[in-house]
């Protein structure tokens, strides 16, 4: 059998590098990069995705493409996201249209409901919230709540990818992922994002001879209270690269979907994203769980 010719747009991020670490070397797919620079290790066709000639080429003879391409800033003022994402998701779509690409895995957010948990954490990061019971659980079909113009506007690009799929043309099967927290391979464990923190204010208080400002560099120590906050919010939110990479196989192997939404998501005990509907339609089965870390790898 033939393998799978899938085009990848912004591979070289956090979320890309699951695909070069799991995917890349199986002999089902057939991996080809679009990226606006250069890579020293893989083949890329260099191009900006606001700019839809420069990258229409990378779409022939593709099966399907993985839509990773963003600015991904969540704080990013809207003139920042008006090329990258919202410009950037129609070219892609229309290049996939022009190529007859005929399936997209197109990259949404967990800041598509960024506003819930704004209103419920750090409560929300508890594996028991609300209660045993009744555990908190956001489902693809409930209403999205966006906490600024990079949540809006992957909110925008799931309602135009719907667009495309439901009329005459390519593509004709377009799965949403709500990604959640997809970290490089030194940081895909629970303590992530608090170890990162640590290797900050190593790194600045041996480069620098000023005491450091932990507010400004996003830096605390191991132990502190910023610390244990960061790891209790990961092992809520974690998506390791082995699970996302199984679920991007579960979406390229799939021949049924139309149209869906998904949360990119491990099964970790605390998170307040529901992955039934990603086991039901897709048979997605993810391997790591958040909740079962005490502590960092050694």
């Amino acid at each position: 059998m033939a393998a799978q010719n899938v085009l990848v747009t912004g591979p070289f991020g956090e979320a890309g590098e699951a695909i070069l670490n799991h995917l890349a070397d199986r002999d089902e797919y057939e991996f080809t990069y679009l990226n606006r620079s250069d890579h020293p290790e893989y083949e890329t066709h260099v191009a900006d995705i606001a700019d839809y000639e420069a990258i229409r080429p990378a779409f022939e003879g593709q099966d399907a493409v993985i839509h990773l391409a963003a600015q991904s800033d969540a704080g990013a003022d809207f003139t920042d996201i008006i090329e990258p994402n919202i410009v950037g998701t129609y070219n892609v779509l229309k290049a996939m249209e022009d190529a007859g690409v005929e399936k997209l895995i197109y990259a949404s957010s967990q800041r598509v409901m960024g506003l819930y948990e704004e209103d419920h954490a750090p409560e929300l990061y508890e594996e028991d919230y609300p209660s045993a019971h009744d555990p908190f659980r956001l489902t693809h079909e409930t209403l999205p709540k966006p906490d600024g113009y990079y949540g809006a506007s992957k909110m925008f690009g799931e309602h135009i990818c719907r667009t495309h799929a439901r009329r005459a043309g390519a593509p004709n099967q377009v799965y949403s992922l709500r990604i959640s927290s997809v970290r490089t391979a030194e940081y895909d464990h629970p303590y992530g994002d608090a170890e990162r923190g640590v290797d900050r204010g190593t790194e600045h208080a041996v480069d620098d001879d000023e005491v450091w400002d932990q507010s400004q560099t996003g830096s605390w120590e191991r132990g502190s209270d910023e610390y244990q906050e960061m790891v209790q919010r990961l092992k809520a939110s974690w998506t390791s690269q082995r699970d996302f990479a199984q679920l991007l196989e579960c979406c390229l192997e799939d021949e049924d979907v139309t149209y869906d939404t998904f949360y990119a998501v491990s099964g970790n005990d605390a998170r307040w994203f529901g992955i039934e509907h990603a086991k039901a339609v897709l048979g997605y089965d993810p391997q790591d769980n958040g909740g079962e870390w005490d502590s960092p790898p050694e």
